[in-house]
């Protein structure tokens, strides 16, 4: 919302609209801190492109949104109809005509990176979204590993768990809310010294460069999903976004305890299918797959 003063020494309030145009090459997203406005451009090609924003003006905010994304629809390039996934996607019910708020770009410093955020930043915006999505940050780890089902508390801020949150954020309007994991829990797998974790059973996923990631056992990994997005679902969860799913892709092998061989395509298939159906039973079908791209050299 912005206000001009005209010759006539009035106000003249108008609304601007400020819209990153997404490509396969270039994800644009909006970062802001007090009255400075940031785009932030993540290239997800190795081919050179530019980023792009559309801004417009309007007194009315709601028709300003409307008629500003039909502007954009109008001059983007006809994409080609993508190939449906080999099993049940319900995603479409969380963007076809709606409006959604994810925390990862605005919850960046300065802006702390907590529960409170997220609800300053709700009370803030002019219209309330349809969807928000929790991204990176509400997790529980150790050394950037997944040690707990929960919230860590420095996240939640006073809240009492991430249930909590997820109550109020829906209290002020907002539909769903959905959570981000990767799809090994986190970004440096599962934490064995976890309490958590202690008496589950382990593999090692191995890069050649020297990474190891210790991850649930392909054995156990469907109870482990599915005791989480249980709680999950128990705390209000409407649809989870699984990140890094180039990870598994990425890998040179796996080994188990005693140093023996495990086939890395059973881990992959076996990790895609227990989010799959347990997204399937307890989601909905609700999930947005995300495979970043992994260049080297």
């Amino acid at each position: 919302m912005i206000e001009t003063d005209t010759a006539g020494s009035t106000k003249y309030l108008q609304y601007m609209c400020i819209l990153p145009l997404v490509t396969s090459d270039i994800v644009g997203s909006l970062r802001g801190d007090k009255d400075t406005i940031l785009a932030r451009f993540e290239h997800e090609s190795v081919y050179w492109a530019y980023g792009k924003i559309l801004v417009s003006l309007g007194q009315r905010p709601v028709h300003l949104v409307n008629e500003t994304i039909a502007f954009q629809q109008s001059i983007d390039p006809p994409r080609p109809k993508p190939i449906p996934p080999p099993f049940p996607d319900h995603s479409a019910d969380l963007y076809k005509g709606k409006l959604t708020y994810c925390t990862w770009n605005s919850l960046q410093p300065p802006t702390p990176t907590t529960a409170t955020s997220i609800v300053k930043a709700l009370e803030s915006f002019p219209l309330t979204p349809n969807n928000v999505l929790i991204d990176d940050g509400w997790q529980t780890v150790e050394n950037r590993q997944l040690a707990a089902y929960g919230a860590q508390a420095s996240w939640l801020d006073g809240f009492a768990s991430l249930g909590a949150v997820i109550s109020h954020v829906k209290k002020m309007g907002v539909e769903r809310v959905g959570i981000w994991h990767t799809v090994l829990g986190y970004w440096g797998g599962f934490s064995r010294s976890s309490e958590t974790f202690q008496n589950v059973p382990f593999l090692t996923l191995r890069k050649n460069w020297g990474a190891v990631y210790p991850i649930v056992h392909p054995y156990q990994v469907h109870g482990f999903f599915e005791t989480w997005y249980r709680q999950l679902s128990e705390w209000g969860v409407d649809f989870v976004k699984c990140d890094d799913m180039a990870e598994i892709e990425d890998m040179d092998s796996c080994v188990d305890d005693e140093g023996n061989s495990f086939p890395l395509h059973m881990v992959r298939a076996a990790y895609v299918e227990a989010i799959r159906r347990n997204v399937e039973r307890f989601f909905a079908g609700r999930i947005i797959w995300y495979l970043p791209i992994h260049v080297h050299g």
